[in-house]
């Protein structure tokens, strides 16, 4: 039978081993990784390699493993590497397409819906400041005679990123009387619904109301938010981000919402995570919502998340793309890839 390498994760943990029993009980060798610790990158040591990937078909991590080319490299069996979640920037994606290496990941519906509602949320509670208006009856302060919160009617909301889950945001707020405009290089404007706009990046940020994040993290998109792109937002618009932590600088964020510069910041996502005590985004309390990468892991998310990660293990070791491919560019050369091992074990 195959053999699965797959690492130990504190979010997705329970998901990982009930899948992991499974596979052991179908008769696979399963391979577990070492314990993380929160907040660091768990990088795997080159003399782990021969014990984890000399033998293994598949390798199974979260964002908090890195898979590197080296790790790649290191297992001359691979087929193919899997994630429970969407995200893959702790994959190096470059070096798994030129290895031949699909990569499947957990691009379920209820996956990338649950965060586009999550966003929809967010947007709402920012520019109706919930947190506010629910300070005022818990501290039972007076209602304030000037009004805070503002409707999403007429108000232009820019899209950084317009791949599903931004498509999703759109679709929901179908009807509110919003304007949309996206920034995406890898989407051509005859491929946007006919109701979002396409801009460049400082078009988007000059303009929009709220600027709402959609983009891998990858060394392009780090910190691709940072102080000059903030400043350059309109006084008083909203940041959201619900992709990853690294493509904002979150000091600069800090230092716009406290000098008043941005109206609101809604952040699910961090650099460090968990977000370190001592953070300065801690201290501020105006119209920020910080939650820790946890709002959009709805009960539906997890319940499908272990069948879709078998789902996508099993039809790869029956020479089969995974059920949901990040890469599916790379099939081709995966192909290639799996028949050349399959005439070596021949």
């Amino acid at each position: 039978m195959s053999q699965i390498f797959m690492a130990r994760d504190t979010a997705t943990g329970k998901e990982i081993n009930q899948v992991a029993e499974q596979l052991a009980a179908a008769g696979h060798r399963v391979i577990r990784g070492p314990e993380i610790t929160p907040g660091i990158k768990q990088v795997f040591p080159p003399e782990s390699y021969a014990e984890y990937f000399a033998n293994t078909d598949v390798i199974v991590v979260t964002s908090r493993s890195v898979c590197s080319r080296e790790v790649m490299l290191a297992a001359p069996r691979l087929r193919a590497i899997v994630t429970p979640t969407i995200g893959v920037d702790a994959i190096d994606m470059e070096a798994a397409h030129e290895l031949g290496l699909v990569v499947g990941h957990g691009a379920m519906p209820e996956n990338f819906l649950s965060v586009a509602e999550s966003v929809v949320l967010l947007f709402t509670s920012l520019f109706y400041h919930i947190k506010t208006a629910e300070s005022l009856l818990r501290t039972n302060a007076p209602r304030p005679y000037l009004r805070q919160a503002r409707m999403l009617r007429g108000k232009t909301i820019g899209m950084v990123g317009f791949g599903r889950i931004a498509r999703a945001v759109v679709e929901r707020l179908q009807g509110w009387g919003a304007n949309f405009q996206a920034y995406d290089p890898y989407v051509a404007a005859s491929d946007l619904p006919s109701n979002i706009k396409a801009v460049d990046l400082p078009t988007l940020l000059r303009t929009s109301d709220l600027v709402s994040l959609h983009v891998t993290l990858t060394p392009e998109t780090r910190h691709m938010i940072g102080e000059a792109e903030i400043r350059s937002m309109k006084k008083g618009a909203f940041l959201v981000n619900t992709s990853r932590g690294g493509i904002v600088d979150e000091d600069a964020v800090y230092r716009a919402r406290r000098d008043g510069h941005l109206g609101g910041v809604a952040l699910d996502v961090f650099e460090t995570e968990p977000l370190s005590a001592d953070s300065p985004l801690r201290q501020l309390e105006d119209n920020v919502i910080l939650t820790p990468h946890f709002l959009s892991h709805t009960c539906e998310v997890h319940e499908v998340m272990p069948d879709v990660l078998r789902t996508n293990i099993e039809r790869v070791l029956a020479g089969e793309p995974p059920l949901y491919t990040q890469n599916p560019r790379t099939i081709p050369l995966w192909r290639e890839r799996m028949a050349r091992l399959s005439s070596t074990k021949s």
